[in-house]
């Protein structure tokens, strides 16, 4: 036998009272195999409980209150399946969820929850009747003669023979008229001709809205046989609806025109603001003073003290005036403005 028992959160709070609880289910199920989880870990599917694996569950929740005992109905279903056939669940139970209870498949029985073994399907055969393949012929009736004023007298002699229950020829013949039979033949046939007569054939319509007067809308021309460049106020023929829809149609394609422009010029701003992003920043190196009796402290064109006509683009002396070989000039206030 497996049994699982289900602790409340607030009950696993406390060790004692856990070790309590299950010591007493071990000694109502002495040879049960036991397990235990708890019932929030169930809900939140945090554990997953075998289908059909425990034969019995115990519940065990020692708060007071119904609102405190309430089982979520997904809860229900969880625990259905991991029961047995014929599994029960047992403990502090809620009282007031019969209905949960009852539509998650569980019957109740004093108090605890019972899962019931499905009802076994009992076919019934049916009868055969005799003769399927004959079609069942409806009844005939035979019409009533009318009763004579007087009724007749009978004979004193039994042996005698009737006139009135013998039929005659004629009698036979009259009686096969006035036989009342049901749905015949003649009946279906009348029927038949009055579903013909009840069908309209589309074609005689057509033909008859032809021959009638249909209103057609005035046209929007002029006197003198002139399309109207512009619709009229009230306009009836569908020019209207068509210069609305060139009308619509140039405002799409200038609002995609304009679209496009918009983002050509965002992609123009973008590349201006990474060119200027893009500053020219001197090394110290640059800035240093540069002493001509020195080698290797000479411009890239070697003529910087002869003045700007000679000096190259990107010359540091560019604006001053000339300067004798041997002259240490010096450039640190100039970095600022550059």
């Amino acid at each position: 036998m497996n049994l699982l028992i289900l602790f409340h959160p607030t009950v696993v709070t406390d060790e004692q009272a856990v070790k309590a609880h299950k010591e007493e289910i071990q000694k109502q199920y002495a040879d049960a195999t036991i397990s235990q989880h708890i019932i929030d870990r169930v809900a939140s599917e945090v554990v997953t409980l075998d289908k059909e694996a425990y034969d019995r569950i115990v519940y065990v929740n020692p708060n007071e209150g119904e609102e405190n005992r309430a089982i979520p109905g997904s809860t229900m279903k969880k625990l259905f399946e991991a029961l047995k056939m014929d599994g029960k669940i047992s403990g502090d139970l809620p009282k007031t969820q019969d209905l949960d209870v009852i539509m998650s498949g569980f019957i109740i029985e004093e108090g605890i929850w019972v899962k019931p073994r499905p009802a076994e399907s009992v076919s019934i055969p049916l009868k055969k009747k005799a003769g399927g393949d004959q079609v069942k012929k409806l009844p005939i009736f035979k019409k009533l003669a009318p009763q004579s004023a007087t009724p007749n007298i009978g004979l004193t002699d039994t042996s005698a023979s009737n006139s009135d229950n013998e039929e005659s020829p004629s009698m036979k013949r009259k009686l096969a008229e006035t036989k009342l039979t049901y749905f015949s033949d003649s009946e279906l046939e009348s029927g038949e001709d009055e579903d013909e007569e009840d069908e309209i054939d589309e074609n005689e319509l057509i033909t008859e809205l032809k021959d009638s007067n249909l209103i057609i809308p005035k046209k929007c021309e002029l006197p003198n046989g002139k399309k109207r460049r512009k619709a009229c106020k009230d306009c009836t023929c569908g020019l209207k609806e068509q210069e609305d829809a060139e009308e619509l149609k140039q405002r799409s394609l200038q609002d995609n025109i304009l679209g496009k422009m918009a983002q050509l010029a965002t992609l123009e701003a973008m590349k201006i603001e990474e060119k200027l992003k893009k500053q020219i920043k001197f090394k110290e190196e640059e800035l240093a003073e540069i002493d001509f009796t020195v080698e290797g402290k000479t411009g890239g064109c070697g003529s910087c003290a002869l003045g700007d006509a000679f000096r190259c683009d990107g010359c540091p002396f560019l604006g001053l005036p000339p300067f004798k070989p041997g002259e240490v000039v010096t450039i640190d206030s100039f970095g600022e403005d550059i």
